[in-house]
C-alpha cells in the first residue's frame, strides 16, 4: 500500500529545512549589520540628512564619528542610538516625567509662609 500523504511529508520536510536556513541567514546578516561601519553614505542612508548636514554635526561634534586623517567613518548602531536620543516625548510622557519631578522635589509639609 502506498501512502497518499508521504510526497506532502516531504514537501513539508523540505519547507521546514528551508525556513530554519533563511532563519539562520536573516540572524546572521542583523548581526553583522548592527557593528556595520561606513563612510558618509552610510551616514546619509542611516539619518537621511544631506552630506552638508553631517559635515556640520560633525564639526559641532553632535555627531559620533570616528577620524583617521581625512576620513570620517560612521558606526551603524551609533548612529541608530543617535536617532534614539534625538525621540521626543509624547504629552502623557512630559506630563508623567513632571509630575515624578514634582513629588520628589516637593518639601513635606509644603511651604513655610512667615
Amino acid at each position: 500500500m502506498n501512502n497518499p500523504f508521504e510526497p506532502i511529508n516531504a514537501r513539508l520536510n523540505n519547507l521546514e529545512a528551508l525556513t530554519i536556513e533563511v532563519l539562520q541567514l536573516l540572524r546572521s546578516t542583523n548581526t553583522a549589520s548592527a557593528d556595520e561601519v561606513g563612510g558618509i553614505e552610510l551616514a546619509t542612508q542611516i539619518t537621511r540628512l544631506s552630506a552638508a548636514r553631517i559635515y556640520t554635526l560633525v564639526s559641532e561634534r553632535k555627531l559620533p564619528h570616528k577620524k583617521r586623517g581625512n576620513r570620517l567613518s560612521f558606526r551603524r548602531s551609533e548612529l541608530l542610538n543617535w536617532l534614539e536620543e534625538g525621540n521626543r516625548g509624547t504629552f502623557s510622557q512630559i506630563n508623567a516625567d513632571a509630575n515624578q519631578y514634582e513629588s520628589f522635589n516637593s518639601r513635606k509639609g509644603g511651604r513655610k509662609t512667615t
